[in-house]
């Protein structure tokens, strides 16, 4: 079962069927989200998160490697406490000055985002994978030394969330995968240091979006500049929860035929 968000519908011609693709939420097991900073220096902050499922039933909606906005992805990351933090970063596809493209295909089983030189940014690296086997995994490095980090460890923290969504423009059929770090997970605080949470035994969906505090930042690599939406004083979120049974939010078809157009109401 899934969660449709947002859709895309064509039909040709009057009394021909119509023909319907949805994007929709799908949520991943996490297995640990880490914010963190040196004390009073905004640029050491770093984050990283990881979702790791095994015989996951989810499946892999959507390309990043497209150009335009139909590729690209959204990455999103909240920390949620005494002093909740949001915030989202535009992964654009294109040339950076390695001259190498951000997004590249990870052999047949996912896609890979690396921008080492900090042209879009500081999310450094991200992974969405799902294998043969059925393991699901995502990855996400961020490091304040290419760009501004407003998330910052909550003091104290007590969940977290990390939502990456295929394709940058609503139209995209790409999939939005969240990965939940509520009260359930193991949560470390050291102050305004560290927040840690890792093993949650449930999963849920993030916020649709952040709060709205925008800020752009300039490109030089030949790719449209990102925007990024963050803040530093967002209202602590409410998430929700599946089974510790992971057997909710797989991928049915994509795309079905409706004899009318009034099948959409």
């Amino acid at each position: 079962m899934r969660s449709f968000s947002k859709f895309l519908a064509a039909a040709a011609g009057l009394g021909c069927a119509a023909s319907l693709a949805f994007a929709a939420e799908q949520t991943i097991l996490g297995k640990s989200l880490t914010v963190k900073q040196k004390p009073g220096d905004a640029t050491s902050r770093k984050i990283g998160g990881v979702a790791l499922e095994k015989n996951s039933p989810n499946t892999l909606v959507g390309d990043p490697t497209l150009s335009g906005s139909a590729g690209g992805a959204i990455l999103q990351v909240f920390a949620n406490g005494a002093m909740s933090t949001a915030q989202t970063f535009t992964l654009q596809q294109g040339f950076g000055s390695t001259g190498k493209q951000f997004w590249s295909a990870s052999g047949s089983t996912g896609f890979k985002y690396k921008d080492p030189k900090g042209d879009q940014g500081p999310v450094k690296i991200v992974s969405i994978k799902r294998s043969p086997s059925g393991k699901f995994s995502i990855k996400a490095k961020i490091a304040a030394k290419h760009g501004t980090v407003n998330v910052v460890p909550p003091n104290p923290g007590v969940s977290g969330c990390l939502a990456l969504d295929l394709g940058i423009s609503p139209a995209a059929v790409g999939d939005r995968y969240s990965v939940q770090f509520g009260p359930d997970s193991q949560i470390t605080n050291k102050g305004d240091q560290l927040f840690k949470a890792k093993k949650p035994s449930l999963e849920g969906i993030c916020p649709a979006t952040t709060p709205t505090t925008t800020s752009s930042t300039t490109s030089t690599t030949g790719v449209t500049p990102t925007t990024t939406t963050s803040t530093t004083h967002a209202t602590p979120t409410t998430t929700t929860s599946t089974t510790t049974t992971t057997t909710m939010y797989g991928s049915p078809s994509r795309a079905f035929l409706a004899a009318s157009a009034d099948l959409l109401d």
